[in-house]
C-alpha cells in the first residue's frame, strides 16, 4: 500500500545529513527511504544561508506545476482468475463410457457422464441424493426429485413428500428419454443434485477407463467469472463482502467486480504430544475472499494471475505535486523549490499528506494551485 505521514520519521532519519557549505540540492532515489509505491527520486537541502534564493546554476533540472486534483492511495493483492470453488462429482464402479466436456453448462437435466452406458444426469435440489427412491418411500428428497421432475415436463403424478405408482411412471417416462433402463426406480448414483446450475470444469476421468467407487471423474463450478485469492487476516476489513475493487487483468486492461465471499481459514491443527494437538495459530489463519466480476471477460484469461485493487485513503480537491519536487530540509520538515516566471528560485515550506501513485498531497501558505516547482532530472 502506499505510504502517508506514518512514514515522517523514517524519512526524516533517512534524510538527517551533516550540514555542508552554503545552500545546495541533492537528490537520491527513494528506493532508501520508507516511501512505498512513490517511485523517482527526492531532493535534499543543507542551509546555512538563512533560506535565500538559490543561484541561478543550482535551479532544477526539471520544473512540474502545483495542481489541485484529487489523489488516492490503494491496496492491491494478488490473485488468481477462475470460476470460483469447485465440486467434484464422484461415479460408483464402472467404466466410463461417455463425459461432458470441460465448459458444458450444467443445468437440471444435464448428462454428466455414463458408467457402463448408464446416464448419470445432474438435477437441482440441496438435499444430496443419499438413498435409492421407488414406490411407498416417503420424505422431503422424494419432493426434490418430483419438483425436478414436473420442471422437466412430466405429469401424472402430484409433487409431493409420497413416491407413488404414478411417480414410477414418470419417473420411467423420464429414463426412457435419457436413455437409461425403465424400472421406475431412481438409485443414489443414478442423479447428482446440485444447489444451482453451473459450468463442467475439470475432467479427470477417461473414456474407456474403468472407474473405481468415489473417485471423481469431473468438477463442477460456477459460470460467473471470480478472482480468488487469499489475504492477511489483518485485511478482512478492507475486502468485506460487498466491497467495490478494480482487477487488474494480463496486459493491464482493468474490470470491476465485488467481494461476495470473504472466509477466514485456520490452519490445521499440529501434532503435539500422543493425545494432544496444538490449536491453530492466528497468525497461520487467512482469509479466503472471491470478487464476482461485473462483466466476462475473455475465457482463454481463465487461470491467470490477477491484481485485486481498492482504495483505501482519498483526499479530493487537494494541491497535489510529483513525489519528485520534495526537499528535505536539514533542520527538519519539507519543503519545495518555487520557480517564479523570472527564473529565480525559493524554497516554500509545505506539510505533506497523502502519498500514492508517485504523488504526494501539500499544504502551505506559500504555494498556490499552478505554481511551478523544481523537480529531480533524471
Amino acid at each position: 500500500m502506499t505510504a502517508t505521514l506514518d512514514h515522517q520519521d523514517d524519512l526524516d532519519a533517512e534524510l538527517d545529513r551533516p550540514r555542508r557549505g552554503r545552500t545546495r540540492l541533492l537528490w537520491l532515489t527513494l528506493g532508501v527511504i520508507g516511501v512505498a509505491g512513490a517511485g523517482g527520486a527526492y531532493w535534499y537541502t543543507t542551509q546555512e544561508d538563512g533560506g535565500e534564493p538559490a543561484d541561478a546554476a543550482t535551479g532544477p533540472a526539471a520544473t512540474a506545476e502545483v495542481v489541485r486534483d484529487t489523489i488516492a492511495a490503494t491496496e492491491t493483492w494478488s490473485g488468481t482468475l477462475g470460476h470460483g470453488d469447485a465440486l467434484g462429482i464422484p461415479a460408483a464402479q464402472g467404466t466410463l463410457t461417455r463425459v461432458a466436456a470441460a465448459d458444458t453448462e450444467v443445468t437440471r437435466g444435464t448428462e454428466l457422464f455414463r458408467l457402463d452406458e448408464r446416464p448419470v444426469t445432474a438435477l437441482l435440489g440441496v438435499i444430496p441424493m443419499y438413498r435409492d427412491l421407488g414406490p411407498g418411500d416417503e420424505g422431503i428428497d422424494v419432493e426434490q426429485l418430483e419438483a425436478n421432475l414436473a420442471a422437466l415436463g412430466y405429469e401424472g403424478f402430484t409433487a409431493d413428500d409420497e413416491y407413488t405408482d404414478n411417480t414410477a411412471e414418470a419417473v420411467e417416462e423420464w429414463q426412457e428419454d435419457i436413455g437409461a433402463t425403465e424400472t421406475g426406480t431412481v438409485t443414489k448414483s443414478d442423479v447428482v443434485f446440485l444447489p444451482e446450475g453451473g459450468r463442467v470444469g475439470t475432467v479427470y476421468g477417461d473414456l474407456g477407463a474403468p472407474v473405481t467407487p468415489g473417485s471423481p471423474v469431473l468438477d463442477i463450478t460456477g459460470t460467473d467469472q471470480v478472482a480468488t485469492l487469499e489475504v492477511d487476516v489483518a485485511d478482512r476489513d478492507l475486502l468485506a463482502v460487498g466491497t467495490a475493487v478494480t482487477v487488474v487483468l494480463p496486459g493491464g486492461t482493468e474490470t470491476t467486480g465485488t467481494v461476495t465471499a470473504a472466509t477466514v481459514v485456520e490452519s490445521a491443527p499440529t501434532a503435539g504430544a500422543p493425545g494432544e494437538e496444538e490449536e491453530p495459530s492466528a497468525e497461520d489463519a487467512v482469509v479466503e475472499v472471491e470478487v464476482a466480476l461485473a462483466e466476462p471477460v475473455d475465457a482463454a484469461l481463465v487461470g491467470s494471475p490477477v491484481d485485486v485493487v481498492r482504495p483505501v485513503d482519498e483526499r479530493a480537491d487537494v494541491l497535489v505535486v510529483p513525489v519528485t519536487a520534495l526537499l528535505a530540509v536539514s533542520g527538519g520538515g519539507y519543503g519545495l523549490e518555487l520557480v517564479g516566471a523570472d527564473g529565480s528560485t525559493s524554497v516554500v515550506p509545505v506539510e505533506l499528506g497523502l502519498f500514492a501513485d508517485g504523488r504526494v498531497e501539500v499544504t502551505g501558505d506559500g504555494i498556490a494551485e499552478g505554481d511551478v516547482v523544481g523537480v529531480a532530472g533524471r
